[in-house]
């Protein structure tokens, strides 16, 4: 476990990063290294100044092991270890803490958010001059119930938020939105919720979400129902009086669940990992 102190940005590495990446991570052992490359391209590519944290929640097939030497090739990775299953909106939560980028992106480990849609995000959110931009999931990436059940949903959180009706968890924002965000303890936490109900613009773009290739979702039928139950619950309590989520000494209970696996300043003349190198040397 490591203390508040260890995981929290100072106020000096504050937007030392143009750009973080947050990435919660439970039974995607398979698809990380892939997930690694992708990213790397992706990234490097932009012409900015990056990082990647990864928040292994508890995750029982050896997640761990593969980011510790991710994080150990790749300075500008930061992994974090939960000591129990905290779910995901908390670990982006956990993960949050640790992100130092002027943007945050929050995505899936599953490879179903495709990092390739990261620049047009970033495209987005600095042209419209809005606080947030979510990936508007488009296509045939589950099954038809499991679509309709979801957009019931999003539509209902729109009318009660005013996020976009597509919104999802694959999204940019502004260092402002992360900032109050922290500054809330509620007891489920859900992005496009905290987003809406918090005031901030958003707006969505059309991003084509891939099927999944490897495993199974963790979120069942019961799981889906019962986010879908507690989001919208927390919209009506945040509508009504936010004021009693505000942060206490309490909040930083979480933080103890947490243990950093590495995090080092890459030097700026640092040159860049090979992600072969690094899938060669993990395999």
């Amino acid at each position: 476990m490591i203390n508040e102190r260890e995981l929290l940005i100072d106020k000096n590495d504050a937007a030392a990063r143009d750009l973080s990446v947050v990435i919660p991570v439970f039974r995607n052992a398979s698809t990380l290294l892939s997930l690694y490359e992708h990213l790397h391209g992706v990234l490097n590519g932009i012409g900015r100044t990056w990082e990647i944290i990864f928040v292994d929640d508890a995750c029982p097939e050896g997640s761990k092991e593969i980011l510790q030497s991710l994080a150990e090739m790749d300075q500008r990775i930061t992994a974090i270890e939960l000591s129990r299953n905290v779910g995901q909106g908390r670990a982006i939560w956990i993960g949050l803490h640790a992100a130092r980028g002027r943007y945050i992106v929050v995505m899936d480990a599953d490879l179903q958010d495709p990092p390739e849609a990261i620049p047009r995000l970033l495209e987005a959110l600095e042209r419209e001059r809005v606080s947030v931009v979510f990936a508007g999931r488009r296509g045939r990436y589950e099954s038809l119930s499991r679509l309709a059940t979801s957009k019931i949903f999003k539509s209902l959180l729109s009318l009660l938020c005013g996020t976009p009706p597509d919104a999802g968890s694959f999204l940019i924002m502004r260092r402002e939105v992360v900032a109050a965000i922290l500054d809330l303890d509620t007891p489920t936490i859900h992005l496009p919720t905290l987003i809406g109900c918090l005031g901030f613009s958003s707006r969505s773009i059309p991003i084509i979400r891939r099927p999944r290739e490897v495993g199974a979702s963790a979120y069942t039928f019961g799981a889906r129902k019962q986010l879908a139950i507690r989001a919208l619950a927390l919209a009506w309590q945040l509508k009504r009086d936010a004021e009693r989520f505000r942060r206490t000494p309490e909040t930083d209970e979480w933080l103890r669940e947490a243990r950093l696996i590495r995090r080092e300043k890459a030097p700026s003349n640092a040159p860049p990992a090979d992600p072969g190198a690094i899938a060669g040397g993990l395999r």
